[in-house]
C-alpha cells in the first residue's frame, strides 16, 4: 500500500530523527506538535508515541525499521 504525502512527509522526519540526521524545520515542528518527537537541549528524539507510529508507517510501506533496543525487547517477549 503506498502512503499518502502526510503519511510520507511523517515518516522521512521520522526516520531522520531516529538516524540522527538533519530535519527541515517545518517537518520537525510538525512531528514535534504531533507528540511524535521531543526536543531536549536542542537535540531531538523519538517519543514513544513517535516509535509507535515509525512501526505503524514502516508496516504501511512494507518496511521493517527498528532500534537495536526494539529488537531486544521483541526476543525477550
Amino acid at each position: 500500500m503506498a502512503l499518502s504525502n502526510t503519511q510520507n512527509a511523517r515518516l522521512g522526519a521520522i526516520l531522520s530523527v531516529m538516524a540522527n540526521e538533519e530535519v527541515p524545520e517545518e517537518y520537525l515542528k510538525k512531528v514535534v506538535d504531533d507528540g511524535f518527537v521531543g526536543l531536549e537541549s536542542g537535540r531531538s528524539y523519538l517519543t514513544d508515541k513517535g516509535i509507535d507510529e515509525k512501526n505503524r508507517l514502516c508496516t504501511l510501506a512494507g518496511l521493517n525499521i527498528r532500534y537495536l533496543s526494539e529488537r531486544n525487547e521483541q526476543r525477550r517477549s
